[in-house]
């Protein structure tokens, strides 16, 4: 098997030298007639870059690429190999939708066409795959109906293309991406025993980007622009397409998509982020399709200060992405557990970088949402929740537990595992709870009818299979085994997710709105004195929807005069000293107010406070939470 590697790759390598050094070539050149053409990015707005570069550089990416496509063709035309069916599949179904979306892209980075013009070209780029049968058609060998499988290619195409063109917002971001993915892709292709066709084209893309890229990393003379990021974006739409089809496995099905698993996730940021603050939160200066400073490349660059670290997280993150999914699938019959890692890495990315996503969702859902329909969305979305965990539980344990699997009935036979715990939530009224503030009786009571659901569930399998159709491909043990971690699997995920909602308002509201002030300057500092029940309750106002968006403040901690609280941990916050270590406090870490959360505060601790916030021209306020007659 290594010889065949180091022949293929021996084979591909040129072509993907050809497209490196045509691109690299054709990049600088371009460098040097863009601008005589007038294709310039000036300064200013939301771009970083302080001189004027060159713009719609992508045209290198692509004549590099069909140069050296080309050029395969051309060496294999008499060769025996099965090159020429595929190429000419190739040829047939690229590169018309590739040359409309370089027009489209040339046009774009000469005189910015309108969104609606290119999403109509994109459209017909996915028009012409679907009728050259390579849209969505297939699924698991699942042949799709049509009115499902052509929407589904022309959101897909629309997804991918632009995908890349907002990730191309940093230097070296997008070509950088490119390249990893492609590469990556191409190997798993080799490695497996795939198409060596679409692992060469695969090569021969990645060459033709990291040419690109040569010129492109920051700080960058030229910027690919809309002929580049859309191409690129078509390119991974194309191959993604063509790959699922051929895919027999859920999870090597993943492996095109976490390979565009970073800008694709960018892109679901920007949807959500966009939606929300046009629909929910109602900002009129706010379009889906209008850009912003909150992609991924931003607030990362705004934690490391730098493009090229910037630049080299994103890399670390798709490629990381990749290689574990490449791996979990390879050793899939071995190590099914190495699927987890792909898990949890993108569950701590989605943590880390959608904090503003999360925070707005917060934010609207704390504050309530305006509409007249409210109690029925709150009703109606739950119930959908909790169908699609108990479902994901069932999965997972068909997944797990091969060998446990109950016996298939019917083509709808995973119902009867999912609807009793369905209609039995429905019919308790448990979804009139608001968990976000519900009370440990209420998750008692969820465990009951949970616990009730569960058994409905197991005596109407145990009927069905065993008793009405007589079924004995399973023992009756087997069958116990795979119910009982299917139950604990669903419990755990219904449980686990009305806490995170407690969670997210408790705790996680306050990380979420620390995260979202960022950097930013002109924030009180406030010291809290007092660590009794009030200061729960202004903690609990602060990290609200409502206070929050009216105030901008970072607590650094908590003064109290009570020895027992000394350097505890109060509400999350550290007790860090008393009223005779304001000075000490203060030299260590400045704050600009305190906040005092005491109702019956002595007069002596009053005054000491006021002497301290005089002399330190420091802001003194109180909060005060008590029953007055209206």
């Amino acid at each position: 098997m290594s010889d065949n590697i180091v022949k293929v790759c021996a084979m591909i390598l040129p072509y993907m030298l050809t497209a490196f050094f045509s691109s690299l070539f054709l990049t600088n050149l371009a460098i040097f007639l863009l601008p005589k053409l007038s294709f310039i990015d000036k300064p200013g707005g939301r771009h970083q870059h302080k001189r004027i570069v060159p713009r719609g550089g992508g045209v290198a990416i692509w004549a590099g690429f069909f140069l050296s496509i080309g050029l395969l063709s051309f060496v294999h035309h008499e060769s025996s190999l099965d090159f020429c069916p595929e190429l000419h599949d190739f040829f047939k179904t690229f590169f018309l939708p590739a040359l409309l979306i370089l027009v489209l892209g040339i046009i774009d980075d000469k005189i910015e066409l309108k969104s609606i013009v290119k999403l109509l070209g994109q459209i017909l780029a996915g028009l012409w795959f679907y009728f050259n049968d390579c849209g969505i058609s297939h699924i698991l060998e699942y042949q799709l109906p049509a009115y499902i499988s052509l929407p589904l290619t022309l959101i897909w195409c629309i997804i991918i293309i632009n995908a890349f063109n907002l990730i191309d917002g940093l230097d070296g971001i997008a070509a950088g991406l490119a390249s990893i993915s492609s590469f990556l892709l191409a190997v798993w292709m080799i490695i497996s025993g795939g198409s060596l066709v679409m692992a060469s084209f695969l090569m021969i893309f990645c060459g033709a980007c990291m040419g690109f890229l040569r010129y492109n990393f920051a700080p960058a003379r030229i910027f690919m622009g809309d002929t580049g990021s859309m191409f690129i974006g078509l390119f991974f739409a194309y191959f993604s397409m063509e790959y699922s089809a051929k895919a027999v496995t859920f999870t090597s099905l993943l492996i095109p998509l976490i390979a565009m698993g970073v800008p694709m996730f960018d892109v679901f940021l920007a949807v959500w982020r966009r939606i929300l603050r046009r629909y929910i939160k109602k900002d009129p200066n706010s379009s889906i399709m209008q850009g912003d400073h909150d992609h991924l490349h931003h607030r990362i660059q705004k934690e490391t200060g730098h493009q090229h670290k910037t630049a080299y997280i994103i890399y670390g993150i798709s490629a990381l992405l990749s290689v574990s999914t490449m791996v979990s699938v390879f050793f899939d019959s071995k190590l099914p557990a190495l699927i987890f890692i792909v898990f949890l890495v993108i569950i701590f990315t989605f943590l880390k970088y959608a904090h503003i996503e999360l925070y707005d969702t917060m934010a609207s859902v704390s504050e309530g949402i305006r509409t007249p329909h409210r109690n029925f969305i709150f009703t109606a979305i739950h119930p959908m929740i909790d169908t699609i965990l108990v479902l994901g539980a069932f999965l997972l344990c068909q997944y797990l537990f091969k060998s446990l699997r109950p016996p298939r009935i019917f083509h709808g036979w995973f119902l009867i595992f999912v609807a009793p715990f369905t209609i039995t939530l429905c019919l308790s009224g448990i979804y009139r709870t608001f968990w976000m503030r519900a009370g440990i009786r209420r998750y008692f009571k969820l465990m009951i009818y949970l616990i009730c659901a569960g058994a409905i569930g197991f005596v109407l399998n145990y009927v069905i299979t065993f008793i009405i159709l007589k079924n004995q491909e399973n023992a009756l043990l087997d069958f116990c085994g795979f119910y009982f971690v299917f139950f604990l699997t669903a419990n755990s995920l219904i449980i686990l997710e009305r806490f995170l909602l407690h969670y997210l308002e408790s705790f996680g509201f306050r990380y979420l709105y620390e995260r979202n002030l960022g950097k930013k300057t002109n924030i009180d500092k406030v010291l809290i004195y007092g660590g009794g029940l009030d200061c729960r309750l202004y903690l609990s106002y602060l990290y609200s929807g409502f206070a929050t968006r009216h105030q901008e403040k970072i607590i650094i901690g908590i003064c109290d005069d009570n020895e027992a609280l000394m350097n505890l941990n109060v509400y999350g916050f550290f007790v860090i000293g008393k009223t005779t270590d304001l000075e000490k406090i203060c030299k260590k870490t400045p704050f600009n107010e305190i906040l005092v959360t005491v109702s019956d505060l002595e007069p002596e601790k009053k005054k000491v406070l006021k002497n301290f916030a005089k002399e330190h021209n420091i802001k003194l306020t109180q909060f005060v939470c008590k029953e007055t007659v209206f």
